[in-house]
């Protein structure tokens, strides 16, 4: 394959840009999945234009699934999560720009600003910095023990320090908060799972899966103080304890905040973007600003199945999204098409969630989590339209998921 090597290349003739500027054909800002799958999917559709990947991480994208399970379990080495090793990028012509955080977006000039103070010109631009988590704005919360589990770097320092830890406190009962939660149960740590809501993974809205779940929790012997929250972290410049709001304090070696995350979306500020809780695009991932695309967690994208704009946080999305794009850049006609859909695994035992919750009115349960085969059905006017489930076969969900897909379009 000919690839133009137009790669940091100081523009002349012609061109109206100033002097000293660097230029790029199809410039990527973010370091995640998302963006891995746009350079693969687009080398593979035959894209030849010159490409340069723009990440503020250290290492290059990687997979987020395994830092809060088997990374942090220490069952797999942090380097295992890598999507693509890092010579990978280079052997297709990619210039991949590691700890490159770029501060600001000029559509109209077509250039980034790199926080360093260079300037990236480019003709096309892919969009896709995900998101961050967020922390809490509480006394002590500087205190060297308090964490966040986002990048490899973190999942490498949690497992360092769950391998000596004798207590945790997990704030949080979404996934990252009950991922976390499990893994350092298993490797011994005594854990508090504290959570404001009523039921751990309450933003599903299903009674069934989050009465299991605390069952299964606490036999497994971690602590549930649900309807609480942390209100102050206690210690000397090291983590020693936490205060929740009830007045009562637990001792604790370590406190990892798990709770959401925000789209990466700040450098944004005045590019004149559309932004709505992400970077907003249609369903072929494009911005009203011609050749600037969006995909993966901060894509605010057009659901053409559920007929809304929808932002999803997950795997699945961004292995999907970051595929099509790639696909799209080379000249392919790909556009949204597929039912949603993620997974998450806790003490050994994984669970599916298909299509757009958020749209459920009613609910159907068949089987019993409890006997490792339930599905619960998400109904809106008798459609369709979500599945939670576990231990179903193959056949079992690609059956539900056109289930949805069918009858979701009579919702939209």
């Amino acid at each position: 394959m000919e690839v133009r090597i137009r790669l940091a290349a100081t523009l002349v003739g012609d061109d109206r840009r100033e002097p000293g500027v660097e230029r790029t054909d199809i410039a990527i800002v973010g370091g995640g999945l998302a963006s891995a799958r746009v350079v693969s999917a687009y080398r593979e559709a035959g894209g030849t234009d010159a490409v340069t990947l723009l990440s503020a991480d250290t290492a290059p994208p990687y997979h987020r699934p395994p830092l809060s399970k088997r990374v942090l379990r220490g069952e797999a080495e942090p380097e295992s999560a890598l999507v693509q090793p890092q010579e990978w990028y280079a052997e297709h012509e990619v210039d991949l720009r590691l700890e490159t955080p770029v501060a600001g977006l000029d559509t109209g000039a077509r250039e980034l600003r790199l926080r360093d103070g260079g300037t990236l010109a480019f003709d096309r631009l892919v969009i896709a910095t995900g998101a961050s988590p967020r922390t809490l704005d509480l006394p002590g919360a500087d205190l060297d023990g308090v964490r966040t589990l986002r990048t490899l770097d973190d999942a490498r320092q949690l497992r360092e320090r769950a391998a000596r830890a004798k207590r945790a406190v997990v704030i949080g009962t979404g996934f990252i908060g009950l991922e976390t939660a499990a893994s350092m149960r298993t490797v011994g740590v005594d854990v508090t799972l504290v959570g404001s809501g009523r039921s751990l993974f309450g933003a599903l809205g299903a009674p069934a899966f989050s009465e299991h779940l605390a069952r299964v929790y606490e036999a497994q012997g971690v602590e549930l103080r649900m309807g609480e929250s942390v209100e102050a972290f206690l210690g000397d410049g090291l983590l020693s304890g936490v205060r929740l709001t009830s007045g009562e304090q637990r001792d604790t070696d370590l406190a990892v905040v798990g709770v959401g995350v925000n789209p990466g979306i700040g450098w944004l500020e005045g590019s004149g973007l559309q932004i709505d809780d992400g970077v907003v695009v249609n369903e072929r991932y494009a911005t009203e600003a011609p050749g600037v695309f969006a995909t993966g967690d901060v894509a605010a994208f057009f659901d053409p199945v559920f007929g809304r704009r929808r932002r999803i946080e997950h795997w699945s999305n961004a292995n999907f999204q970051g595929n099509q794009l790639g696909a799209i850049l080379a000249g392919g006609d790909e556009h949204y098409d597929t039912v949603s859909s993620f997974f998450t695994e806790v003490f050994g035992t994984t669970y599916k969630v298909f299509g757009d919750t958020e749209l459920g009115e009613e609910q159907r349960v068949e089987g019993d989590f409890a006997d490792g085969a339930a599905v619960v059905r998400y109904l809106r006017g008798g459609h369709l339209v979500a599945a939670l489930l576990t231990g179903q076969s193959e056949d079992a969900e690609a059956e539900l998921k056109e289930e949805i897909r069918l009858q979701a379009v009579a919702t939209a």
